[in-house]
């Protein structure tokens, strides 16, 4: 459902393509004073907000490849299945890169699990206070008088640990492909 005011559907829009309400309201209306407030009131209008919603639900809709398929895709860039980079040089060589790495921490941000990603919570009760103070002043009585307190051991039987051994995982068979097989297999086809 496009909006009847022209400015606001070309504001939406705008908006939906990632531009701050100040810059597109600044776009749309060269001349305003106070491009800034008048974006914000804009942004709070609920058929605005709606409009904004809606546009970007298509936009999603339309896309080449669905949230799903890149899932699976980096699922099998990080398993080592699929190059991440496949580099083709001047002399007809081709190779490729496997950057795990880089695959896993793109999938990390996909699906919001990536630390500089993650907001934190507003309110989560902790409180902490820190008083910082010059070396040579006196720190006041009560910062002295502290105790602490070690926790106490839990007592643990020995025998009942696990023993690790690393045997199994030397002779596992490789079932990926080495980087020696991917080329040939690139260079018969």
């Amino acid at each position: 459902m496009r909006l009847s005011n022209r400015l606001h559907e070309r504001f939406c829009w705008l908006i939906a393509d990632g531009m701050t309400p100040k810059d597109a309201f600044a776009k749309l209306s060269p001349g305003a004073t106070h491009a800034a407030q008048q974006g914000r009131n804009l942004m709070q209008r609920t058929d605005v907000m709606e409009r904004i919603a809606q546009i970007q639900n298509e936009v999603q809709s339309r896309a080449i490849a669905c949230l799903d398929l890149k899932r699976d895709l980096l699922r099998q860039m990080i398993e080592g299945t699929v190059p991440t980079k496949v580099i083709r040089k001047a002399d007809g060589k081709v190779e490729a890169v496997f950057d795990r790495l880089a695959a896993l921490t793109v999938d990390a941000k996909l699906a919001g699990e990536f630390a500089e990603d993650r907001k934190p919570a507003a309110d989560d009760g902790i409180k902490l206070t820190f008083e910082v103070y010059h070396r040579n002043s006196k720190p006041p009585k009560d910062y002295i008088d502290a105790e602490i307190i070690p926790p106490e051991p839990i007592p643990v039987d020995p025998s009942s640990a696990p023993v690790l051994s690393l045997d199994q995982y030397a002779s596992a068979p490789l079932d990926k492909p080495d980087l020696e097989a991917l080329k040939a297999q690139h260079l018969d086809a």
